[in-house]
């Protein structure tokens, strides 16, 4: 920037300063709970700083036509070839683009990012082979290789990715304040308590293997009801469908749903793939809205609780069974845990 401070002489000379540029590759549009809350939340306070930002989201994970999700990720890279380069740093959500082209973006002086919070390194539960599984670890683990940064959603995914990547960070999903400031949970009916489940179709797995112990507990607490929050209804058996008030996921819809419930459920499975997950938006809505949870352990919520009773943990059915026994049963129960998952939040 001109001559050395204090040579005789020379006149210090300011150059511009350009605006920093982003490139952001998401895993999923505005809709998915973790672009949501792990991207869109940082936009406006990135774009008020004057960064300068390109935005892409991959749109052909779920399509039901082989050929249109073929074509869909031709142009998807493409784009990534294309609009990739001159950027001072690229953060890339979830998608595992070619190594080749990370070291392409690399080598023309671009910083590359990395932020997941699946446990890509095991196989899905929803129809993937162990083959498909096997080759989507040994892409991912260059990815974790070649970023300068790895972003986890969750302590259990930052330990996997530290045996591979040099800086790892954990980040938890980011709700927004103003959202959740000033506000006041509506007058409850003490003669009724409202059971609530957020999540995707893919998730509905776990709600449904907790079906018996729902079952169960409905046939204790007759004015209990069960209101789910999703893409789709659920198929669930009769004895629980039958106290099933269903809500069709919106952004408005799901801060609507997580305020009315009286106990919020956060069920997982027992393997990897559950339990390391990151995110777990639909218990952090709940907390920030004052509602008691029961969920089962993973994802980051038992670091972040700690040692106090901001969510009650259940991790066997028949802990489930007693959780939904005595909370339905407690007005008073209730409304503690929900006020000491609200003050975490």
């Amino acid at each position: 920037r001109g001559g050395a401070p204090g040579c005789a002489g020379r006149r210090r000379v300011r150059h511009p300063v350009s605006p920093p540029r982003l490139f952001v590759v998401a895993g999923g549009t505005r809709t998915t709970a973790s672009t949501r809350h792990r991207l869109w939340n940082y936009r406006p306070f990135l774009e008020a700083d004057g960064v300068e930002m390109d935005w892409i989201e991959y749109g052909g994970g779920r399509e039901s036509s082989a050929l249109r999700a073929a074509l869909l990720r031709i142009r998807f890279l493409k784009d990534l070839v294309v609009r990739g380069g001159g950027a001072d740093v690229i953060l890339v959500q979830k998608v595992l683009p070619p190594a080749a082209l990370v070291r392409r973006w690399r080598a023309g002086g671009a910083r590359v990012v990395y932020d997941f919070d699946d446990a890509l390194y095991h196989q899905a539960l929803w129809g993937e082979t162990e083959t498909q599984a096997a080759r989507r670890r040994a892409r991912f683990d260059a990815m974790l290789e070649l970023a300068d940064v790895v972003v986890a959603g969750s302590p259990p995914l930052a330990e996997y990715a530290r045996t591979r990547a040099g800086r790892v960070e954990v980040l938890y999903p980011s709700l927004q304040r103003g959202r959740f400031e000033g506000t006041t949970r509506p007058p409850r009916d003490p003669g009724a308590v409202t059971v609530g489940w957020v999540g995707n179709d893919q998730s509905q797995i776990y709600l449904k293997a907790l079906e018996p112990v729902l079952a169960q507990a409905f046939d204790r607490h007759p004015s209990a009801r069960l209101t789910v929050c999703s893409s789709r209804a659920p198929d669930l058996a009769p004895s629980v469908a039958g106290r099933m008030t269903f809500v069709p996921w919106s952004e408005s819809a799901e801060l609507e749903a997580a305020a009315s419930f009286d106990l919020a459920i956060s069920p997982l499975g027992p393997e990897p793939w559950s339990r390391a997950r990151g995110g777990r938006v639909s218990v952090l809505l709940s907390m920030a809205s004052g509602v008691a949870v029961v969920a089962s352990p993973g994802g980051g919520i038992d670091e972040l609780v700690g040692d106090s009773e901001a969510v009650l943990f259940a991790d066997d059915p028949d802990t489930w069974a007693r959780q939904l026994d005595r909370l339905p049963a407690s007005a008073g129960e209730r409304e503690r845990v929900g006020a000491a998952a609200r003050g975490v939040v």
